[in-house]
């Protein structure tokens, strides 16, 4: 569960804590204890007035049971009577028996029968007789028959009145009996007294009592007398007869239909009827009510007013109002000693606030510190690039970390022992690795350091450095061993490769050096095959002899200069070409170059280069350089040839251009001269007229000029760059193959858009002659096989810094061949008669090399597309 996850709490969060959270907690224990308060106080208000009415409604139990009390000994008191005459009648009986029994007189039970008939006739009440050794009843056997049917007795009626009568005895003289029958409705009281001269036993019973009777007698004559100066009354209910006494205490007795056809409901009518359709139930339904189900009686407390009384109401009321007090002052209380708790907190949370800032201060200073070292620490070992592991000697076992693993390409668990590990050492390491582990386990050396070779995964040997220490317990025991693997197999591979160098140019024509960076450039390690110079190694390291001396005099100065400059540069190497002297003082031109070795500070302390005699090199240069110079003069003198080829194979073609053009301007003239010499001596051909052909004349021989003065102006050599418009300079060239064009019924198109560009423009005049030469002998070459209309469309547009021209015509498509090979020198498609091979040769010339532009061509439909780009 995420409620669950532990978080980890800066101090930050543990200063907001602080300071939100003791108020939170205070105003929400202050809610919570105003909440339990009134919780509280309700319920004990509520306590306090279900006492009241317990003690309501105990009181009204106390009254209903003073009241029972009351009847019941009323009852108990007619009982009290009957005991009393009883009594009476048995002394009056016994005195009657010792009167006659006075001078030892013998008395039989017959003497006194009638007195006894009389007793009971006149009282209403009956005697038994009975002998107190044989229990023979002498008188009253009818009574002693009754006793036996109360019990319900199955013994034999002999047995039984010996028993009875025994038990009469047994309880002695002057003692009162109850007898009950089965169903304790019935009552009959006994007093018996002993006449031991006679050797009888004797007692007075009284008629047999309705005990249902006598209880009903004493309830209703109490029911008024009891319900006076009350706010209750008592009522009683006969389940036998249905019928209802005292109910609105008036001492009226009502039936139960009558009462239950009123049109008030109550309490009591509610009880009424419960008991009424229960009848004999026992069970007591509240404190107003008294049940007798034995004899089917209810008496109930009836109150005078269906509502509360106000005594009780207002006692409640005062309850109510107490409790409300109480809470209120509960609440100011807990709202005092919140608002106090709430300052004091928030007091102490400044107080923790100003302790946890200062706290807090000291700890992102070691926090800061922690992590600078911690950085440094990470930086380090992933600088130094170093595989751990560590050896647990206890238990022989062998981690890695992933770092190492990925180093030799294992996996987890590929290897677990010092055994295994030790088997993937090289052989001829092995020894030297096993003796410097025992030397440092034995504590005879400090560190243990060593370089060997290491099988991995894919059974390769790779070179690593291996740095450890082992930590030994109390006793000096060796427990565990941490080591730090370090890849150096770069290392001993240009160790290696510098060393196969060494031996490379040992004999050789190469020499490496290893200089100081000083003024003298002294000398710190040399190859030997500075022999080749006739020096030793010695001589240079022992500084037998200066590198400067080494130098020609004439070029130590220049390469101080350049290395200080290549220094000042913050360049990685430097190269330079000069001489030096051989001991046998021949000079020998070298190639030297060196790279520069910088401390930790930058500072460049040492070069490390070779230098190479290229004397012979040298000298072949030189002859190189003047075979260079032959070539390109002849090279310039051909591309002269070409231009001037190129030239003259198109003035064959200006000529009849020429040619074409004068001859209209030619018969113009021819006709003015015979008009002139036809009518010159006609006297209508005035001065005017002959002005006029003058005129006319003269307009023919400025078109002729004009001509002359193009062609001049495309055969002028351009000598400077200068700014020209290309559709002007498209125009002009356009004027040079005008008449072939109209010959040949060819339409050229020139799109209206105005680009200048920075140029040659008569060069490029000649490219566009050249590309419209060709043009129009690609249309009478197609004309010869297809009647066709040919054009010739030129479009001029600018893209951001460059201007493209495309020239379109539809004279037919270019075989492949063709366009690999159109700008070749002397490649023609024409009989030799006809063509040079030079023209689009020179148009690639003149776009691309003197112009920074470049020309394609490509095939479209029934026609060929010539693309220049310029830049602009």
């Amino acid at each position: 569960m995420n409620f669950l996850r532990r978080r980890f709490h800066t101090l930050q969060d543990i200063r907001k804590i602080l300071i939100y959270v003791p108020p939170i907690f205070v105003l929400v224990m202050a809610v919570l204890a105003i909440f339990l308060s009134s919780l509280i106080l309700e319920k004990d208000q509520k306590n306090r007035i279900d006492l009241l009415i317990q003690e309501e409604q105990f009181i009204k139990k106390k009254l209903l049971n003073e009241f029972i009390n009351d009847s019941q000994d009323q009852a108990s008191a007619i009982f009290d009577e009957v005991e009393r005459e009883l009594n009476h009648r048995v002394y009056e009986v016994s005195g009657f028996i010792k009167s006659l029994t006075l001078g030892d007189k013998k008395l039989s039970f017959e003497q006194i029968k009638p007195f006894i008939k009389k007793i009971e006739n006149d009282k209403d009440i009956q005697f038994v007789f009975f002998n107190s050794k044989t229990f023979e009843v002498i008188y009253g056997k009818s009574i002693v028959r009754y006793l036996q049917t109360l019990t319900d007795s199955n013994v034999p009626s002999d047995s039984f009145r010996i028993h009875i009568l025994r038990n009469i005895q047994f309880l002695g003289n002057g003692n009162l009996q109850y007898w009950l029958d089965k169903n304790k409705r019935n009552i009959r009281l006994s007093y018996f007294e002993e006449i031991k001269e006679l050797g009888w036993y004797f007692g007075a019973f009284s008629n047999v009592d309705d005990m249902s009777i006598l209880l009903k007698k004493s309830i209703i004559k109490s029911l008024s007398a009891k319900s006076k100066g009350l706010d209750n009354h008592f009522w009683f209910y006969d389940y036998k007869t249905d019928l209802v006494y005292n109910y609105h205490n008036f001492g009226k007795v009502d039936t139960y239909e009558n009462v239950m056809e009123m049109f008030n409901t109550d309490e009591s009518k509610r009880i009424l009827k419960y008991y009424h359709d229960q009848r004999r139930n026992n069970i007591t339904l509240t404190n107003k009510v008294f049940n007798f189900p034995e004899y089917q009686y209810l008496v109930a407390i009836k109150e005078s007013s269906v509502r509360m009384p106000n005594n009780i109401k207002e006692k409640i009321a005062k309850i109510k109002i107490a409790s409300l007090n109480r809470f209120t002052t509960v609440v100011i209380s807990i709202i005092f000693i919140a608002i106090f708790l709430g300052i004091a907190t928030v007091a102490f949370s400044k107080y923790i606030n100003l302790i946890l800032a200062h706290y807090n201060r000291r700890l992102e200073v070691k926090n800061k510190l922690q992590v600078h070292w911690k950085e440094r620490y990470e930086l380090a070992i992933i600088a130094s690039n170093d595989g751990l592991w560590d050896i647990n000697f206890e238990k022989d076992v062998i981690y890695f970390s992933d770092k190492w693993l990925e180093m030799f390409g294992y996996k987890k668990g590929d290897i677990t022992t010092f055994a295994q590990w030790l088997n993937l050492i090289h052989d001829s390491d092995k020894v030297k690795v096993q003796e410097s582990f025992d030397k440092h386990l034995e504590g005879k050396s400090e560190n243990f350091v060593v370089e060997y070779r290491l099988k991995n995964s894919q059974n390769i040997y790779k070179w690593v450095l291996v740095r450890g220490r082992v930590f030994k317990d109390k006793n000096g025991k060796p427990q565990r061993m941490l080591m730090m693997s370090m890849d150096i197999e770069e290392r001993k591979q240009l160790t290696k490769e510098l060393q196969d160098v060494e031996l490379l140019v040992e004999y050789g024509r190469i020499v490496i050096f290893k200089w100081k960076n000083n003024k003298s450039l002294d000398v710190v390690h040399v190859s030997k095959s500075i022999s080749a110079y006739g020096y030793t190694k010695e001589d240079f390291e022992n500084k037998k002899i200066k590198y400067l001396d080494f130098i020609h005099r004439a070029d130590t100065r220049n390469l101080a200069l350049e290395i200080t400059n290549a220094i000042k540069q913050n360049k990685n190497s430097f190269t330079k070409i000069y001489r030096v002297y051989g001991k046998n003082g021949k000079k020998r031109w070298i190639f030297h170059r060196a790279i520069f070795i910088k401390d930790h500070f930058g500072k460049v302390t040492h070069l490390y280069g070779y230098i190479n005699d290229i004397t012979n090199m040298k000298m072949t240069e030189e002859e190189l350089k003047l075979k260079v110079k032959v070539e390109a003069e002849k090279n310039i003198e051909k591309d002269r040839l070409l231009v001037q080829q190129s030239k003259l194979a198109a003035m064959g073609e200006m000529l009849g251009n020429i040619a074409h053009q004068w001859r209209q301007p030619l018969n113009n003239i021819n006709l003015l001269i015979h008009f002139v010499r036809d009518n010159y001596n006609n006297k209508h051909f005035t001065k005017k007229d002959l002005d006029e052909s003058i005129s006319s004349a003269k307009v023919q021989i400025d078109y002729m000029s004009q001509t002359i003065d193009d062609f001049s102006d495309y055969y002028k050599p351009t000598k400077n760059k200068a700014l020209f418009d290309i559709k002007n300079s498209i125009e002009k060239s356009a004027k040079i193959v005008a008449t072939q064009f109209e010959v040949n019924d060819i339409t050229l198109e020139i799109e209206d858009n105005n680009v200048e560009v920075d140029g040659f423009e008569n060069e490029f005049q000649q490219v566009i002659v050249n590309i419209l030469n060709n043009a129009k002998d690609a249309a009478i070459i197609k004309k010869h096989n297809v009647d066709f209309k040919a054009v010739v469309s030129v479009k001029i547009e600018r893209q951001e810094d460059k201007a493209i021209l495309q020239i379109i015509n539809n004279c037919g498509e270019a075989s492949r061949e063709v366009l690999d090979r159109m700008f070749e020198p002397y490649f023609t498609t024409k009989f030799e008669t006809q063509g040079t091979g030079i023209g689009l040769y020179m148009t690639k010339t003149i776009i691309e090399t003197n112009m920074n532009g470049r020309i394609t061509a490509q095939n479209i439909r029934d026609g060929l597309k010539f693309i220049i780009i310029l830049p602009l």
